[in-house]
């Protein structure tokens, strides 16, 4: 077995043990009242909310599963008119908050609420994970493979299902991944919602009777839910497939007359996903264009856009460091590190803040609400997003090129800088641009960890929520929306980038 570089070890070791810093929290509130954690665990409600929560989650990957990989097969490899367009449409629900989506609909909608109100505004915010990873993974698929299925007498679904899909089911797994967790840590929309999961249990134990224990209790059961969802993605996924070249022309496939149905289908979901909520922006701003002050607006502008850039380089590297360990040197150890970089990523960011602020106050008070904690917080927070899009290009790197460059004398250290790096750079890029992109519509930990003089878009927005000053709060919210779309079309470059290349 190779041995991996030092730094590698040392900036993925760094990032998982912070990553178990909540964890550590948990441990202690619950050594200090471990009867009352007992009891609230074996509650008949914690029963309802894992039941509330697993049909959820379940049902959320699942519909973002499908959609994802519909958009992502019809303007990568059918014959559907407009594909471009229809892919940049597929990744801009990345760029709309999914409280400020939820917000949309109960403004058009004030009786949207409860389980289907949730699935639906969840599976439309995390459906754009499936289609990026998918719409990549499936312009790399070799087609000469398909081509001879064909000749053979399969038809198209045997060959989406025997050929196509377990070439694809590396990336789509690892991005069901992130959607189902996602769902596990999400708050915002399912409190707007009103539907009862352990993150809204959480959130109203802390701040209804600031009861520590309850919510800790409540919260390991989360990340126990976390493992047993990281352990069951690990066992389905497969390994990932290393580029190959492409022995077959990469033909778009004729639909026919199914091309007026896709088209009704891709534009109905970018009217829910993205249209309505907007609308309903730009109609608050609207009203509350005589309040606004610009000054507060853009200070607001740049310390959103400032900590969503800082935020993903330090992601980005601690992530790609990572990714690199424990996919070109895969042991025990590495595959520990990385499960612990995954096992917090569904603690409610609330918990997460709170932990730093313990964490902060009492072991390292000099960078206690100062901007590096609360980078911190979204290395915590977001690390497993970037992770997510990075491992899959690294893996894809194929090894004959390092044993080449190892082979000639160079050092496993500038293999990596000189071969590894430069081949996976779009997909770090995407990486980074994910976690940036998560950033700027974060909430609760900065609003715990952001130092006084900071207000970021997302802050200043939920200000005004909580006031029902929703006309007030819209050109926060409008702002958002737009800075989050550049992100958003970065990560599409790459989709358009392959579309051009598919031939037929």
């Amino acid at each position: 077995m190779r041995k991996p570089p030092a730094i590698l070890v040392f900036l993925g070791v760094c990032a998982a043990l912070l990553a178990l810093v909540p964890i550590g929290y948990l441990g202690l509130r619950l050594v200090e009242g471990f009867d009352k954690a007992v009891a609230e665990i074996l509650r008949f409600r914690t029963l309802e909310l894992l039941g509330n929560t697993f049909l959820l989650v379940v049902s959320v990957s699942l519909g973002a599963l499908v959609l994802g990989f519909i958009q992502a097969w019809l303007t990568t490899r059918s014959n559907i008119f407009l594909a471009p367009v229809f892919a940049v449409i597929a990744t801009l629900p990345l760029a709309i908050p999914s409280y400020v989506l939820a917000l949309g609909y109960i403004s058009v909608f004030p009786n949207f609420s409860g389980f289907f109100a949730s699935w639906l505004v969840l599976t439309l915010a995390t459906s754009p994970f499936v289609f990026l990873a998918v719409s990549a993974a499936l312009v790399r698929v070799d087609t000469a493979s398909e081509e001879v299925a064909r000749t053979l007498g399969l038809g198209r679904l045997a060959v989406l299902r025997k050929i196509t899909w377990p070439q694809v089911r590396p990336a789509a797994t690892a991005s069901v991944l992130l959607v189902a967790l996602y769902t596990l840590s999400e708050f915002g929309a399912i409190a707007l919602l009103r539907y009862d999961t352990f993150t809204r249990a959480i959130y109203n134990a802390y701040r209804g009777s600031f009861d520590r224990t309850s919510a800790a209790a409540l919260a390991v059961v989360l990340v126990l839910i976390t493992l047993g969802v990281i352990w069951f993605e690990r066992r389905y996924r497969g390994d990932y497939l290393e580029n190959r070249p492409a022995l077959g022309k990469r033909l778009r496939v004729d639909i026919g007359g199914l091309r007026f149905v896709a088209a009704a289908l891709l534009v109905t979901v970018g009217v829910f996903s993205v249209f309505l909520p907007v609308f309903s922006l730009i109609s608050w701003s609207i009203e509350g264009l005589g309040v606004i002050d610009f000054i507060i607006v853009i200070n607001a502008l740049w310390a959103s856009v400032s900590l969503a850039v800082l935020a993903g380089l330090l992601i980005g590297v601690f992530a790609t460091a990572l990714a690199i360990w424990n996919v070109r040197y895969r042991s025990k150890w590495s595959e520990f590190f990385e499960g612990a970089s995954w096992a917090t990523h569904a603690i409610p960011a609330v918990v997460v803040g709170l932990a730093l602020v313990f964490f902060g106050a009492n072991v390292t008070p000099w960078i206690y609400q100062t901007t590096v904690m609360l980078l911190i917080a979204y290395l915590i927070l977001f690390l497993p997003n970037a992770l997510a899009a990075i491992a899959t290009p690294i893996a894809q790197v194929s090894r004959n090129l390092e044993e080449v460059s190892q082979s000639l004398g160079t050092p496993a250290n500038r293999t990596i800088m000189k071969v590894v790096l430069p081949i996976a750079w779009p997909g770090i890029l995407a990486g980074m641009a994910l976690a940036s992109l998560a950033v700027l519509k974060e909430l609760p930990a900065t609003l715990l960890l952001r130092p006084t003089e900071i207000n970021t878009l997302a802050t200043r927005l939920w200000s005004a929520t909580e006031d029902l000053a929703y006309s007030s709060a819209a050109p926060y919210a409008l702002m958002l929306v737009i800075i989050a779309g550049l992100p958003a079309l970065a990560l599409n470059a790459r989709a358009r980038k392959a579309l051009s290349e598919v031939k037929g």
